[in-house]
């Protein structure tokens, strides 16, 4: 086994146990993502325990959702308020980063789940590889839901987003319902999305 296997296989480990602890989250030194390198290594990371994700409000619950435009991996452009009467999760993660790898499966299940009920996901990518680095994951994983590539100004938007993942959950208003910094199980998640999927559905029937 290489280092690097052996380094990742322990960072995984640690990530398991401090899920059993509580929310992981993948503090990002520089929020900014930097596209300029070629290079899709990851930053220093620390896991620990994820701030707001005990239960304190996330400063930008309850407001307006920053509307954003920013590029596809098939070329086309996301923008969010294009979605306005449907339930979006907007999830800011990294292929570099094991809580994101972690939840994304909950997310490709709950997307395929609640398409139909006005359900979608968007993952903003903070890697500096840019699709270059995202594309074998997606394709890898079988993602089923836009994957768009982030920007400095959408990051501060959104709070300055200081670690990874950091997930919004916004409703068919456009409002933020619900944000939480750090892995957010499927379940957990599930239990948000509910309520808001009938909410939309009895708007719009």
């Amino acid at each position: 086994m290489s280092i690097w296997s052996t380094q990742y296989v322990r960072i995984i480990a640690l990530t398991a146990v401090v899920v059993l602890i509580g929310g992981v989250y993948v503090f990002l030194p520089d929020s900014a993502p930097d596209r300029s390198s070629s290079e899709s290594e990851s930053p220093p990371v620390t896991s620990t325990r994820a701030s707001g994700a005990n239960g304190s409000q996330h400063p930008l619950q309850s407001q307006k959702a920053p509307d954003f435009a920013l590029e596809r991996m098939n070329g086309e452009t996301f923008r969010l308020s294009e979605h306005r009467g449907e339930v979006v999760v907007v999830n800011f993660w990294a292929t570099w980063c094991p809580p994101c790898r972690m939840e994304i499966p909950g997310f490709i299940k709950l997307q395929k789940e609640f398409r139909d009920q006005g359900l979608t996901f968007v993952g903003i990518s903070l890697d500096k590889g840019g699709f270059g680095a995202v594309r074998p994951y997606a394709e890898e994983m079988a993602i089923n839901y836009p994957l768009v590539m982030g920007e400095s100004s959408v990051v501060q938007k959104y709070g300055g987003v200081r670690g990874l993942p950091t997930t919004f959950v916004i409703d068919a208003e456009g409002d933020i319902a619900f944000a939480r910094p750090g892995y957010l199980p499927e379940k957990q998640l599930r239990a948000r999305l509910k309520p808001l999927l009938n909410e939309a559905s009895s708007a719009g029937s």
